[in-house]
């Protein structure tokens, strides 16, 4: 009997309580800012006193919720926020607002480290591109800008690129990265063809600073020293690829002087990579200074002194180049993307004379919805400013698929090259266009 009293108390305290809170509630609703004025044939609701406020001085609604017939007569229903046009649908007992369902998030890449003992932790990354390349010049000896052999329509393993890098104390980390690809696919002038492409020991103790001691890209020009996962177009300018996509062994340095300033430079041996000598004692300097004045804009300028391509002859070689860049993989958000660099060089010939040379390009990208980019390039390389009939010119035109970004694009491009004195079967071949379909996958 206590029991069936007891609970019968406390029945009665949770009705008053109810009963008590209700009051409360409804007035909480009731304090909410509602405003519903007809005007011209529309009916427009209000949430916000301030708002309210701002329509009547005005007359203009600006942002807003337009339902066309939403109106018990048919009106036009112009409402402040979804909170305004839940509060009319309340009062006129309409139908909920049908609010778009937000879109499901993109899976999760899968994970890219390792914890190694209590400290340490390791990286890896890979960068696959694969290739098709056609090329309207007539078959012969020679090849062309792509990279195979001129006239010829052939499929291509562009890049595998396999990095692995980490730390093994907050102090001391590691870099290595070798791409399977340079051993099996057509080789472009200049290129080394091994398959080892960095490799560094890495000291980070020093907060914002890295130093590295290894192999790796000598840091002149923008282009030159960006990931390849990050290019614009299928491949580099003329004058990136011909003065500053290179590797050296030596010292390297990269430290943050300020939020806007990062300073970049290495002391390096001039021999082209992977190659042991001991026939250089001229040592080669590089560096690099980037500003960033403004969310996405970057600006800079790099340069090289020293004893390019090694040995005991000890020709100078200067080099001086400027980047001014705007948007890129690595500025979210970013639509238009625009970068010019220009280079200068000047290197000693055996003789006792100088070759001078200069190049520069000029890319403008836009990016239309969420993954449609188009791009245009204009690139230029002079290989002897001191005498005529030594230029290069070529014009770029892009159209590339990003469902990834980064991590996945297909990229369609079509090269215009003219090449001063180009022959193929000893005829002239000086003009010619290329196309190029490159897939890329990478994390």
């Amino acid at each position: 009997m206590r029991k069936s009293l007891v609970a019968a108390g406390l029945a009665a305290l949770a009705l008053l309580g109810g009963a008590l809170a209700a009051p409360a509630r409804a007035q909480q609703v009731l304090s909410l800012f509602y405003q519903e004025v007809e005007k011209d044939g529309r009916i427009y609701v209000f949430n916000t006193a301030k708002k309210y406020d701002a329509w009547l001085k005005s007359g203009d609604m600006g942002v807003a919720i337009t339902l066309v017939g939403h109106g018990p007569n048919g009106e036009t229903v112009v409402a402040e926020n979804e909170t305004a046009i839940d509060l009319y649908n309340l009062k006129h007992d309409r139908p909920g607002y049908n609010r778009e369902a937000p879109k499901p998030a993109p899976p999760p890449l899968p994970p890219t480290s390792l914890r190694i003992g209590s400290q340490g932790e390791l990286r890896f990354g890979m960068l696959l591109q694969g290739w098709y390349v056609g090329d309207t010049s007539p078959s012969g000896s020679g090849s062309d800008w792509l990279g195979n052999s001129s006239g010829q329509n052939t499929f291509r393993l562009r890049r595998a690129e396999i990095k692995l890098n980490g730390k093994l104390s907050p102090a001391w980390g590691f870099e290595v990265m070798f791409d399977p690809a340079k051993a099996i696919s057509p080789q472009t002038s200049g290129t080394d063809g091994k398959i080892l492409q960095d490799l560094a020991v890495v000291f980070t103790g020093l907060k914002g600073h890295e130093f590295a001691l290894g192999q790796k890209k000598i840091y002149l020009t923008e282009e030159g020293v960006r990931s390849s996962s990050e290019l614009w177009f299928g491949e580099r300018a003329q004058a990136t690829r011909a003065f500053s996509d290179t590797r050296q062994t030596g010292f390297f340095y990269k430290g943050d002087l300020s939020e806007m300033f990062t300073l970049w430079s290495a002391i390096t041996n001039g021999t082209p990579a992977n190659t042991v000598s001991n026939t250089n004692d001229t040592i080669n300097y590089t560096g690099r200074l980037d500003a960033k004045p403004m969310k996405g804009l970057l600006l800079g300028v790099s340069g090289l002194y020293g004893n390019v391509g090694g040995g005991t002859s000890h020709l100078n070689s200067n080099r001086f180049a400027a980047h001014a860049k705007y948007g890129g993989y690595d500025v979210p958000g970013s639509r238009l993307w625009l970068e010019v660099e220009y280079l200068n060089a000047q290197d000693e010939q055996a003789n006792g004379t100088k070759l001078n040379r200069w190049g520069m390009y000029a890319s403008a990208l836009y990016l239309f919805g969420e993954n449609i980019q188009i791009g245009v390039r204009y690139d230029v390389l002079n290989n002897n400013r001191d005498v005529d009939g030594n230029t290069n010119r070529m014009y770029t035109v892009g159209f590339h698929w990003l469902p990834l970004w980064k991590n996945v694009n297909l990229k369609a491009e079509w090269y215009n090259v003219h090449q001063d004195g180009r022959k193929v079967n000893n005829v002239s071949a000086q003009s010619y266009n290329q196309y190029l379909l490159a897939a890329q996958a990478a994390f």
